[in-house]
Protein backbone atom coordinates (compact mmCIF):
# COMPACT_ATOMS: atom_id res chain seq x y z
CA UNK A 1 0.00 0.00 0.00
CA UNK A 2 1.75 3.40 -1.16
CA UNK A 3 2.16 5.86 1.88
CA UNK A 4 0.44 9.27 1.55
CA UNK A 5 2.98 11.70 0.52
CA UNK A 6 3.05 14.69 3.41
CA UNK A 7 3.01 17.50 0.09
CA UNK A 8 0.33 17.47 -2.62
CA UNK A 9 2.53 19.81 -5.13
CA UNK A 10 6.40 21.52 -4.50
CA UNK A 11 6.01 24.68 -6.48
CA UNK A 12 9.73 25.32 -7.49
CA UNK A 13 9.98 29.31 -8.99
CA UNK A 14 13.41 32.05 -9.24
CA UNK A 15 12.31 34.77 -6.86
CA UNK A 16 13.19 37.21 -10.22
CA UNK A 17 11.69 37.40 -13.27
CA UNK A 18 8.41 37.61 -11.78
CA UNK A 19 8.56 34.31 -10.05
CA UNK A 20 7.13 35.20 -7.25
CA UNK A 21 3.88 36.40 -8.19
CA UNK A 22 3.31 33.70 -10.99
CA UNK A 23 4.53 31.35 -7.71
CA UNK A 24 1.55 32.90 -5.56
CA UNK A 25 -0.68 32.47 -8.13
CA UNK A 26 -1.00 28.98 -8.39
CA UNK A 27 -0.49 28.15 -4.48
CA UNK A 28 -3.99 30.45 -4.48
CA UNK A 29 -5.51 27.67 -7.09
CA UNK A 30 -3.88 25.29 -5.07
CA UNK A 31 -5.70 26.18 -1.81
CA UNK A 32 -7.51 23.40 -0.66
CA UNK A 33 -3.90 21.19 -1.15
CA UNK A 34 -0.70 21.04 0.67
CA UNK A 35 1.54 22.92 -1.03
CA UNK A 36 5.60 23.11 0.01
CA UNK A 37 6.41 26.29 -1.66
CA UNK A 38 8.30 28.82 0.63
CA UNK A 39 11.59 27.95 1.26
CA UNK A 40 12.43 30.13 3.99
CA UNK A 41 10.40 28.01 5.40
CA UNK A 42 13.58 26.03 6.14
CA UNK A 43 15.41 27.22 9.15
CA UNK A 44 16.89 23.82 10.51
CA UNK A 45 19.42 21.53 9.14
CA UNK A 46 21.13 21.38 5.60
CA UNK A 47 19.45 23.26 3.60
CA UNK A 48 19.46 20.77 0.63
CA UNK A 49 18.44 18.03 2.41
CA UNK A 50 15.65 19.50 3.56
CA UNK A 51 14.56 19.96 -0.20
CA UNK A 52 15.51 17.00 -0.84
CA UNK A 53 13.17 15.32 2.17
CA UNK A 54 10.43 17.69 1.28
CA UNK A 55 10.64 16.32 -2.92
CA UNK A 56 10.89 13.14 -1.38
CA UNK A 57 7.01 13.77 0.33
CA UNK A 58 5.66 15.68 -2.56
CA UNK A 59 3.04 13.38 -5.19
CA UNK A 60 3.73 16.62 -7.62
CA UNK A 61 6.38 18.99 -8.60
CA UNK A 62 5.45 22.22 -10.66
CA UNK A 63 8.07 24.53 -12.12
CA UNK A 64 6.91 28.40 -12.59
CA UNK A 65 8.73 29.26 -15.85
CA UNK A 66 8.87 32.87 -16.77
CA UNK A 67 10.42 35.02 -19.31
CA UNK A 68 14.14 34.90 -18.74
CA UNK A 69 14.62 32.21 -15.89
CA UNK A 70 16.70 30.41 -17.53
CA UNK A 71 18.79 32.74 -18.64
CA UNK A 72 20.79 33.27 -15.07
CA UNK A 73 24.88 32.41 -16.22
CA UNK A 74 26.53 29.95 -14.05
CA UNK A 75 28.58 31.42 -11.71
CA UNK A 76 31.69 29.51 -10.31
CA UNK A 77 31.25 28.32 -6.71
CA UNK A 78 27.65 29.50 -6.53
CA UNK A 79 24.54 27.35 -6.53
CA UNK A 80 21.67 28.01 -8.49
CA UNK A 81 18.42 26.28 -6.45
CA UNK A 82 16.25 26.91 -9.58
CA UNK A 83 18.70 24.01 -11.42
CA UNK A 84 18.73 22.15 -8.51
CA UNK A 85 15.64 21.52 -7.61
CA UNK A 86 14.18 20.75 -11.28
CA UNK A 87 17.53 17.98 -11.04
CA UNK A 88 16.00 17.03 -7.47
CA UNK A 89 12.70 16.62 -8.51
CA UNK A 90 13.48 14.18 -11.66
CA UNK A 91 15.54 12.28 -9.31
CA UNK A 92 12.95 12.20 -6.53
CA UNK A 93 9.37 13.03 -7.62
CA UNK A 94 9.90 11.26 -11.30
CA UNK A 95 9.38 12.78 -14.39
CA UNK A 96 5.87 11.95 -15.15
CA UNK A 97 4.67 14.36 -12.17
CA UNK A 98 6.89 16.93 -13.19
CA UNK A 99 5.15 19.67 -15.20
CA UNK A 100 6.15 23.02 -16.35
CA UNK A 101 3.88 26.06 -16.19
CA UNK A 102 5.02 28.54 -18.57
CA UNK A 103 4.11 32.50 -18.26
CA UNK A 104 5.52 33.79 -21.49
CA UNK A 105 3.93 33.51 -24.97
CA UNK A 106 6.62 33.88 -26.19
CA UNK A 107 8.77 31.56 -24.69
CA UNK A 108 11.13 29.03 -26.39
CA UNK A 109 11.13 25.35 -24.59
CA UNK A 110 14.51 24.91 -26.27
CA UNK A 111 16.06 26.17 -23.04
CA UNK A 112 14.10 23.72 -20.90
CA UNK A 113 15.87 20.10 -19.48
CA UNK A 114 15.21 17.90 -22.75
CA UNK A 115 13.54 15.14 -20.64
CA UNK A 116 10.48 18.60 -19.61
CA UNK A 117 10.06 19.88 -23.21
CA UNK A 118 6.58 19.41 -25.01
CA UNK A 119 5.50 18.86 -20.90
CA UNK A 120 4.67 22.30 -20.32
CA UNK A 121 1.23 24.23 -19.65
CA UNK A 122 0.63 27.48 -20.65
CA UNK A 123 -1.07 30.08 -18.48
CA UNK A 124 -0.65 33.43 -20.19
CA UNK A 125 1.40 35.73 -22.32
CA UNK A 126 2.52 38.75 -19.71
CA UNK A 127 2.38 38.34 -16.13
CA UNK A 128 1.04 41.36 -16.12
CA UNK A 129 -2.28 39.91 -16.96
CA UNK A 130 -2.10 36.72 -14.34
CA UNK A 131 -4.94 37.55 -12.34
CA UNK A 132 -7.45 38.19 -15.38
CA UNK A 133 -6.43 35.66 -17.44
CA UNK A 134 -6.50 32.99 -14.11
CA UNK A 135 -10.34 32.25 -14.54
CA UNK A 136 -9.73 30.87 -18.34
CA UNK A 137 -6.64 29.23 -17.59
CA UNK A 138 -8.74 27.16 -14.15
CA UNK A 139 -10.10 24.87 -16.28
CA UNK A 140 -6.91 23.88 -17.92
CA UNK A 141 -4.42 23.55 -14.99
CA UNK A 142 -7.11 21.50 -12.80
CA UNK A 143 -8.50 19.12 -16.07
CA UNK A 144 -4.03 18.50 -15.89
CA UNK A 145 -4.20 17.21 -12.68
CA UNK A 146 -7.29 15.53 -12.18
CA UNK A 147 -8.30 18.03 -9.59
CA UNK A 148 -11.94 19.27 -8.75
CA UNK A 149 -12.34 22.87 -10.08
CA UNK A 150 -14.44 24.56 -7.34
CA UNK A 151 -15.34 27.77 -8.97
CA UNK A 152 -15.72 26.15 -13.18
CA UNK A 153 -15.51 28.97 -15.78
CA UNK A 154 -16.67 26.71 -18.47
CA UNK A 155 -19.43 28.85 -18.83
CA UNK A 156 -16.96 32.11 -19.96
CA UNK A 157 -16.09 32.40 -23.16
CA UNK A 158 -12.12 32.51 -23.07
CA UNK A 159 -10.30 35.75 -24.69
CA UNK A 160 -7.99 34.92 -27.33
CA UNK A 161 -4.53 35.22 -26.28
CA UNK A 162 -4.06 38.47 -29.16
CA UNK A 163 -6.95 39.72 -26.77
CA UNK A 164 -5.04 39.16 -23.97
CA UNK A 165 -1.79 40.95 -24.76
CA UNK A 166 -3.62 43.70 -26.35
CA UNK A 167 -2.96 46.65 -24.08
CA UNK A 168 -6.86 47.81 -24.98
CA UNK A 169 -8.02 44.66 -23.93
CA UNK A 170 -11.22 45.58 -20.97
CA UNK A 171 -9.23 44.59 -17.79
CA UNK A 172 -11.23 46.51 -14.96
CA UNK A 173 -8.37 44.85 -12.27
CA UNK A 174 -5.79 46.52 -14.04
CA UNK A 175 -7.42 50.20 -15.88
CA UNK A 176 -9.28 50.90 -12.24
CA UNK A 177 -7.61 54.43 -11.18
CA UNK A 178 -7.57 52.93 -7.48
CA UNK A 179 -4.69 50.53 -8.60
CA UNK A 180 -2.44 51.19 -5.91
CA UNK A 181 -4.98 52.14 -3.49
CA UNK A 182 -4.78 50.01 -0.07
CA UNK A 183 -6.47 46.45 -0.32
CA UNK A 184 -9.55 47.41 2.17
CA UNK A 185 -10.13 43.94 4.31
CA UNK A 186 -12.35 43.13 7.48
CA UNK A 187 -10.60 39.58 7.83
CA UNK A 188 -6.65 38.55 7.79
CA UNK A 189 -7.64 35.34 6.47
CA UNK A 190 -9.64 36.76 3.73
CA UNK A 191 -6.87 39.49 3.25
CA UNK A 192 -4.21 36.03 2.51
CA UNK A 193 -6.78 34.09 0.90
CA UNK A 194 -7.03 37.13 -2.08
CA UNK A 195 -3.12 37.56 -1.35
CA UNK A 196 -2.49 34.02 -2.50
CA UNK A 197 -4.65 34.43 -5.95
CA UNK A 198 -2.57 37.36 -7.24
CA UNK A 199 -4.32 40.06 -6.01
CA UNK A 200 -1.41 43.00 -6.32
CA UNK A 201 -3.60 45.24 -3.57
CA UNK A 202 -4.14 43.00 -1.50
CA UNK A 203 0.04 41.34 -1.74
CA UNK A 204 0.91 44.84 -0.62
CA UNK A 205 -1.55 45.67 1.84
CA UNK A 206 -0.83 42.36 3.67
CA UNK A 207 3.20 42.98 3.60
CA UNK A 208 1.99 45.74 5.20
CA UNK A 209 0.26 44.17 7.96
CA UNK A 210 3.51 42.28 8.16
CA UNK A 211 5.80 44.85 8.60
CA UNK A 212 3.61 46.83 10.79
CA UNK A 213 2.65 43.78 13.32
CA UNK A 214 -0.78 44.68 12.06
CA UNK A 215 -3.40 41.77 13.07
CA UNK A 216 -0.44 39.19 12.39
CA UNK A 217 2.89 38.94 14.33
CA UNK A 218 5.41 41.10 13.08
CA UNK A 219 7.44 39.78 10.12
CA UNK A 220 9.71 41.38 8.03
CA UNK A 221 10.66 38.35 6.09
CA UNK A 222 7.44 37.88 5.27
CA UNK A 223 6.49 41.58 4.50
CA UNK A 224 9.67 41.32 1.87
CA UNK A 225 8.09 38.47 0.36
CA UNK A 226 4.69 39.49 -0.26
CA UNK A 227 5.73 43.43 -1.30
CA UNK A 228 7.99 41.49 -4.16
CA UNK A 229 4.89 39.47 -5.29
CA UNK A 230 3.14 42.69 -5.56
CA UNK A 231 6.41 44.41 -6.91
CA UNK A 232 6.43 42.50 -9.50
CA UNK A 233 2.95 43.18 -11.07
CA UNK A 234 3.96 46.82 -10.61
CA UNK A 235 2.32 48.11 -7.72
CA UNK A 236 4.17 51.75 -7.02
CA UNK A 237 3.58 51.06 -3.30
CA UNK A 238 5.27 47.60 -2.87
CA UNK A 239 7.75 48.70 -5.28
CA UNK A 240 8.70 51.69 -2.87
CA UNK A 241 8.19 49.26 0.41
CA UNK A 242 10.67 46.25 -1.25
CA UNK A 243 12.94 48.94 -1.87
CA UNK A 244 12.37 50.59 1.51
CA UNK A 245 13.18 46.83 3.17
CA UNK A 246 16.47 46.72 0.83
CA UNK A 247 17.40 50.33 1.91
CA UNK A 248 17.24 49.93 5.60
CA UNK A 249 17.43 45.94 6.14
CA UNK A 250 14.42 44.84 7.34
CA UNK A 251 13.73 41.36 6.06
CA UNK A 252 16.89 41.23 4.16
CA UNK A 253 20.40 42.27 4.19
CA UNK A 254 20.96 46.23 3.34
CA UNK A 255 21.38 46.16 -0.85
CA UNK A 256 21.74 49.58 -2.21
CA UNK A 257 21.48 47.99 -5.20
CA UNK A 258 18.35 46.76 -4.94
CA UNK A 259 17.10 49.58 -2.77
CA UNK A 260 18.04 51.86 -5.83
CA UNK A 261 16.28 49.56 -8.53
CA UNK A 262 13.28 49.63 -6.84
CA UNK A 263 12.93 53.24 -5.84
CA UNK A 264 13.35 53.86 -9.39
CA UNK A 265 10.33 51.60 -10.42
CA UNK A 266 8.15 53.24 -7.90
CA UNK A 267 9.15 56.85 -9.04
CA UNK A 268 8.91 56.61 -12.44
CA UNK A 269 5.16 55.83 -11.76
CA UNK A 270 4.85 59.20 -9.61
CA UNK A 271 5.13 57.87 -6.17
CA UNK A 272 6.20 60.62 -4.27
CA UNK A 273 7.97 59.19 -1.10
CA UNK A 274 10.01 56.50 -3.77
CA UNK A 275 10.72 59.81 -5.75
CA UNK A 276 12.59 61.61 -2.07
CA UNK A 277 14.65 58.07 -1.60
CA UNK A 278 15.96 58.02 -5.43
CA UNK A 279 16.92 61.21 -4.61
CA UNK A 280 18.85 60.24 -1.63
CA UNK A 281 20.29 57.54 -2.99
CA UNK A 282 22.13 59.77 -5.53
CA UNK A 283 22.48 62.33 -2.85
CA UNK A 284 24.41 59.54 -0.79
CA UNK A 285 25.70 57.62 -3.40
CA UNK A 286 24.04 54.46 -2.44
CA UNK A 287 23.38 51.98 -5.64
CA UNK A 288 24.00 54.73 -8.82
CA UNK A 289 26.83 57.21 -8.48
CA UNK A 290 26.38 60.36 -6.66
CA UNK A 291 25.17 63.28 -8.38
CA UNK A 292 23.50 66.47 -6.20
CA UNK A 293 22.22 68.18 -9.43
CA UNK A 294 19.65 64.42 -9.55
CA UNK A 295 19.08 64.67 -6.30
CA UNK A 296 17.48 68.09 -6.25
CA UNK A 297 15.73 67.07 -9.55
CA UNK A 298 14.18 64.13 -7.74
CA UNK A 299 13.56 65.81 -4.58
CA UNK A 300 11.90 68.76 -6.28
CA UNK A 301 9.75 66.10 -8.71
CA UNK A 302 8.48 64.74 -4.66
CA UNK A 303 7.94 68.28 -3.35
CA UNK A 304 6.17 69.10 -6.03
CA UNK A 305 3.45 66.26 -5.05
CA UNK A 306 3.62 67.74 -1.40
CA UNK A 307 5.39 64.84 -0.23
CA UNK A 308 6.73 66.17 3.28
CA UNK A 309 9.99 63.61 2.94
CA UNK A 310 10.36 65.76 -0.59
CA UNK A 311 9.74 69.36 1.15
CA UNK A 312 12.12 69.07 3.42
CA UNK A 313 14.99 67.61 1.66
CA UNK A 314 14.53 70.13 -1.01
CA UNK A 315 14.63 72.53 1.67
CA UNK A 316 17.78 71.00 2.76
CA UNK A 317 19.33 71.56 -0.26
CA UNK A 318 18.55 75.11 -0.29
CA UNK A 319 19.57 75.61 3.45
CA UNK A 320 22.75 74.35 2.68
CA UNK A 321 23.28 74.96 -0.98
CA UNK A 322 23.80 71.56 -2.13
CA UNK A 323 23.36 71.18 -5.90
CA UNK A 324 21.50 74.33 -5.79
CA UNK A 325 22.29 77.94 -5.03
CA UNK A 326 21.84 78.65 -0.99
CA UNK A 327 18.61 80.46 -0.49
CA UNK A 328 17.11 80.07 3.13
CA UNK A 329 14.09 82.39 2.36
CA UNK A 330 13.20 79.12 -0.19
CA UNK A 331 14.18 76.89 2.24
CA UNK A 332 11.94 78.16 4.87
CA UNK A 333 9.09 78.28 2.12
CA UNK A 334 9.39 74.51 1.68
CA UNK A 335 9.92 73.38 5.45
CA UNK A 336 6.42 75.59 5.80
CA UNK A 337 4.72 73.26 3.42
CA UNK A 338 5.79 70.34 5.33
CA UNK A 339 5.39 71.98 9.07
CA UNK A 340 1.72 72.82 7.57
CA UNK A 341 1.03 68.89 7.05
CA UNK A 342 2.11 68.67 10.52
CA UNK A 343 5.13 66.85 9.60
CA UNK A 344 7.81 66.41 12.74
CA UNK A 345 10.63 66.95 10.77
CA UNK A 346 9.02 70.14 9.21
CA UNK A 347 8.22 71.67 12.48
CA UNK A 348 11.68 71.15 13.70
CA UNK A 349 13.70 72.67 10.26
CA UNK A 350 11.67 75.66 10.34
CA UNK A 351 11.42 76.35 14.33
CA UNK A 352 15.23 76.10 14.20
CA UNK A 353 15.16 79.13 11.13
CA UNK A 354 12.83 81.08 13.47
CA UNK A 355 15.22 80.64 16.05
CA UNK A 356 18.46 81.53 14.43
CA UNK A 357 16.81 83.76 12.04
CA UNK A 358 17.49 81.93 8.84
CA UNK A 359 15.67 82.96 5.83
CA UNK A 360 12.40 84.45 8.51
CA UNK A 361 12.93 87.30 10.93
CA UNK A 362 13.75 86.03 14.37
CA UNK A 363 11.14 84.84 16.61
CA UNK A 364 11.97 82.78 19.62
CA UNK A 365 8.63 82.32 20.79
CA UNK A 366 7.37 80.81 17.01
CA UNK A 367 10.25 78.81 16.86
CA UNK A 368 9.59 77.46 20.87
CA UNK A 369 5.96 76.49 19.48
CA UNK A 370 7.00 74.94 16.45
CA UNK A 371 9.77 72.59 18.00
CA UNK A 372 7.66 71.83 20.60
CA UNK A 373 5.26 70.27 18.15
CA UNK A 374 7.65 68.99 16.59
CA UNK A 375 8.61 67.03 20.04
CA UNK A 376 5.10 66.04 21.02
CA UNK A 377 5.56 63.84 18.25
CA UNK A 378 8.46 62.70 19.71
CA UNK A 379 11.23 63.62 17.01
CA UNK A 380 14.27 63.24 18.96
CA UNK A 381 16.47 66.14 17.63
CA UNK A 382 13.38 68.01 18.84
CA UNK A 383 13.83 66.80 22.08
CA UNK A 384 17.25 67.26 22.46
CA UNK A 385 16.89 70.94 21.00
CA UNK A 386 14.74 72.15 23.57
CA UNK A 387 17.17 70.49 26.30
CA UNK A 388 19.88 72.46 25.23
CA UNK A 389 18.75 75.78 23.98
CA UNK A 390 17.27 78.70 26.35
CA UNK A 391 14.14 80.60 24.96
Amino acid sequence: MATKKKYDFFISYRRANNGTVCGSFLVGLLSDYNVFYDVDSITEGKFDEQIRKALENTERFILVVTEGAFDRPEVPGKRDWYYEEIGLAIETVGLDRITPVIFSGTFNEDVLPPSLKGRGLRSCQTVKYVAEYAKYFKDEFYNHFGLNNPSSSKNVDSPTREQVEDDDYDNEEYDDEDYYEEYEYDDIEELKQEAAKGNHAAQNTLGDCYFDGEDVRKNYKEAVRWYRASAEQGNSCAQYSLGYCYYMGNGVKVDNDEAFRWFKESAEQDHSTAQCYVGHCYYNGFGVKKSLKEAVKWYRLSAEQDDPEGLNALGNCYYEGDGVEQDYKEATTLYKKAADQEDAIGQFNLGTCYYYGDGVKENTKKAYELISASAEQEYDEAIKFLEENEF
